[in-house]
């Protein structure tokens, strides 16, 4: 009997399409939304390999090969009917519907971002300090520590990384050595949580931290205070932040701030190019 057949070639079809978004991703520097650094070449290679195989099938849609059953029983004389056994196959409106339309519509309408209510679930104004980013340090953490290891710009501001000044609160010795830094950072900017914008003088400054792929990222938020009119730039645009270092207590925690901030829009960095701060 036939071996392939329309259900089959509907399959091929689908693992091409499957294998065609990760290939895709990579080669429109996409794939860095959805997958850690580290994971890319992977990915790209088991596309790669997807789309060989799916091709591969479909090429062969026409061979004949056996079922693999023993069909050498006897029959009556007049006994024209099929083997008595079925040969269940996938219904191939089933494996349109399953396999290749989700692909189809998830890469042709996606923005390749986390909407805002995406943001929030994942973290961004969630109140939470764990334990200081310094306490395994071997040496002890000083100000002249961290002027020596961090470079600066020409005004002056630190280049702080955007984990590195999240992670500073909670420990009263760091906080005393970053308090009132002036600091640079890069990020998204998004509007504040209402319940902490009491004055409506603040935005926020985001970074989505990937480990290993978009399911297990976590968005960190650090408030930015203006001192006059809030940036009217369009949300979730990237921006560098300048201000000074500053802590906050809310409900018994501490957190880290930036104000007297003044932001610009720039460009977004390239993930290949830089680690992300």
């Amino acid at each position: 009997m036939k071996k392939t057949t329309f259900n089959q070639i509907v399959a091929s079809l689908a693992t091409i399409a499957w294998g065609t978004v990760p290939v895709y991703f990579y080669a429109r520097g996409l794939i860095d939304r959805y997958l850690n650094e580290s994971f890319h070449l992977i990915a790209l290679i088991g596309g790669l390999a997807m789309m060989v195989l799916g091709l591969f099938n479909l090429l062969h849609a026409n061979r004949q090969v056996g079922c693999g059953h023993d069909h050498s029983h006897e029959h009556g004389e007049n006994d024209d009917h099929e083997p008595d056994h079925a040969h269940h196959e996938q219904n191939p409106v089933a494996a349109l519907c399953l396999m290749i339309l989700p692909v189809i519509l998830c890469t042709g309408f996606t923005k390749h971002e986390y909407s805002k209510e995406a943001l929030r679930w994942k973290g961004l104004y969630k109140q939470r300090t764990l334990r200081s980013l310094y306490s395994n340090y071997n040496a002890e953490f000083t100000r002249e520590l961290l002027e020596k290891r961090t470079p600066r710009t020409g005004e002056g501001n630190f280049l702080l990384q955007f984990t590195e000044l999240y992670w500073s609160a909670g420990d009263e010795k760091i906080m005393k050595i970053y308090e009132g830094l002036p600091a640079q950072l890069e990020g998204r900017l998004i509007e504040e949580e209402p319940d902490l914008n009491p004055d409506d003088n603040r935005k926020r400054l985001y970074r989505v931290i990937m480990t290993c792929c978009a399911a297990d990222a976590q968005v960190l938020g650090v408030p930015l205070q203006f001192g006059g009119p809030l940036p009217t730039l369009p949300e979730k645009s990237w921006v560098t932040a300048r201000g000074k270092v500053a802590f906050e207590l809310i409900d018994g925690q501490y957190f880290a701030y930036l104000r007297d901030c003044k932001v610009e829009a720039t460009e977004a960095p390239d993930p290949r190019a830089q680690k992300r701060r």
